[in-house]
């Protein structure tokens, strides 16, 4: 702020009284005391624009300017000529800044006119200052305006946002190659997820394969070991009866309640032999289930991607796959035979020994 500063205000308000008060015997210094008048009581009155537009001269000769008029003194010639050639200046840079499409007040524009008009009329040093003022001070406002640090900033800001610019698309074709790139190794992430996936899925049932190995290892030892037991008492009971024989001995009753026992046990165990024999048979047929399934898990993830496309038309496409290969491991329990199938089959053979 300059002409709204208080002081200044106050110089600028006596300037105006002693003006009006004042008699000039010279017409054109009255003339120019008149003009100067004029321009400094818009400038009183409105002292933020002209504040706003006039930093040039503001900066240059402000101080001179309020000094002139201060000290100004109306029987002074070269006081009405300086405050005259001042006012002016601050008149053409108001004019030269008033903004873009706006245009002088019309008393603004006819007194600066008027002044141009009497430029023929002047002496040299005023003719020089008018001129300066129209012609050459515009060129100064302009080249200060270029120079200014402030302009150089906003030139370099310039630069940089070109710059910011160039980076910023550099910048965009990195990351749309970094993306794809990121893309290409989650869809390979994903291929070695699903793989470890079924990796872990084979494991299991490779796992599973092992203990059904060693179950079945377990019950054909078994099997053959009551296989074993089953023979013994028959040859036990056959080597006891031929002795008898060839010592003269007849069979008699007493060799029934040996007999009895051993049919018996022999019964027995041909249940447990059947029942070892079945669980053999079961465990042999889990473990074919298992291999197969072991055998599917191989292509199972090609099948899957394939099926993606046929599941579009047919929902049900994995349907029978996925029952095949997380359904139970089916161990036939039905065909277990019953604990008194053999019992049974004696009651048979007693009746058709009876007969009718």
């Amino acid at each position: 702020m300059f002409f709204g500063e208080e002081n200044n205000a106050q110089v600028l308000g006596k300037f105006l009284r002693k003006a009006e008060a004042a008699h000039v015997e010279d017409a054109v210094r009255a003339k120019r005391l008149s003009i100067s008048k004029e321009i400094i009581s818009y400038i009183y009155k409105s002292p933020e624009g002209w504040d706003d537009r006039c930093t040039f001269n503001i900066k240059h000769i402000g101080n001179q300017f309020i000094q002139w008029l201060r000290d100004f003194d109306s029987s002074k010639n070269d006081h009405i000529d300086h405050i005259y050639c001042i006012v002016y200046r601050f008149l053409c840079e108001f004019d030269f800044l008033v903004g873009p499409g706006k245009e002088l007040s019309m008393e603004l524009r006819r007194i600066k006119d008027q002044i141009q008009s009497d430029e023929g009329e002047m002496d040299g040093d005023v003719r020089s200052q008018i001129i300066y003022a129209s012609y050459v001070m515009p060129a100064n406002i302009a080249k200060e305006f270029i120079n200014d640090s402030n302009i150089a900033s906003f030139r370099e800001f310039e630069a940089k946002k070109s710059e910011a610019a160039a980076l910023k698309k550099q910048w965009d074709e990195e990351i749309e190659v970094k993306k794809d790139e990121a893309d290409a190794i989650k869809d390979k992430l994903n291929e070695y997820k699903i793989g470890f996936n079924f990796i872990g899925l084979y494991k299991g049932f490779e796992d599973l394969g092992s203990k059904k190995n060693t179950e079945v290892t377990n019950l054909f030892r078994s099997l053959i070991l009551m296989g074993i037991v089953i023979v013994l008492p028959l040859l036990i009971e056959i080597i006891v009866a031929f002795n008898g024989i060839y010592q003269s001995k007849s069979l008699g009753i007493d060799h029934l309640f040996v007999v009895i026992p051993l049919l018996s046990t022999e019964i027995i165990l041909i249940y447990y032999f059947r029942v070892i024999l079945h669980n053999l048979n079961s465990a042999k047929a889990q473990k074919m289930q298992i291999e197969l399934r072991q055998t599917l898990c191989q292509f199972i993830q090609s099948y899957a991607e394939f099926s993606e496309k046929i599941k579009k038309q047919d929902k049900t496409a994995l349907e029978k796959f996925e029952n095949l290969i997380f359904s139970g491991i089916l161990a036939d329990p039905e065909k277990l035979p019953s604990t008194y199938d053999g019992i049974d089959q004696i009651g048979k053979l007693v009746k058709s020994l009876k007969g009718p």
